[in-house]
């Protein structure tokens, strides 16, 4: 039975930090079995009573975190290969490029939970979690919560979010 309407889910009572959580994420299915994905690790993501939500939700307001994938499935194996990523350059609303910040420049305590984000994605999303490749960029008059936009260019094509996030004026 075909469809008229291409399939697609919605969260059900979703939450404000939900609504963020999907709005962060951009999932581009190409054909050939090409698949790039992109999250923006924002404030609004974190459940503000659980461990070290303080600190991390200070670290994403200071930075810009984001996450990247580029990968190739191999339709004939079933095997996913991953391109290296060795550099993003996203931008403001501006056309402004943003300062990517070394992990040897960002805070220890912060460095830490960048590598545990980093093990956690690579251990909740299998074989993709390799592929992933995490940034760090000075946030400039880049926020989540406010008018403007982040543009980051990947893979020949221009990824955006226009900001405000949907969730930032909720509880």
């Amino acid at each position: 039975m075909a469809y008229p309407f291409p399939a697609a889910a919605r969260q059900w009572k979703a939450t404000p930090d939900a609504i963020a959580r999907d709005y962060a994420t951009i999932t581009d299915a190409r054909p050939n079995g090409e698949l790039i994905l992109l999250m923006w690790i924002v404030p609004r993501m974190m459940q503000p009573s659980a461990n070290g939500a303080t600190a991390a939700m200070a670290m994403v307001e200071k930075y810009v975190v984001l996450v990247a994938v580029h990968g190739h499935l191999d339709r004939a194996t079933g095997v996913m290969s991953f391109d290296d990523i060795d550099a993003l350059d996203p931008r403001d609303q501006n056309g402004k490029a943003l300062t990517p910040v070394a992990r040897g420049d960002i805070a220890p305590t912060n460095t830490a939970m960048l590598a545990a984000l980093e093990a956690m994605f690579r251990q909740s999303t299998g074989a993709m979690g390799k592929g992933m490749k995490m940034f760090v960029f000075e946030a400039g008059n880049v926020d989540s919560c406010k008018k403007g936009q982040l543009s980051v260019p990947l893979a020949n094509e221009i990824y955006t979010w226009e900001t405000p996030f949907p969730g930032c004026d909720g509880p």
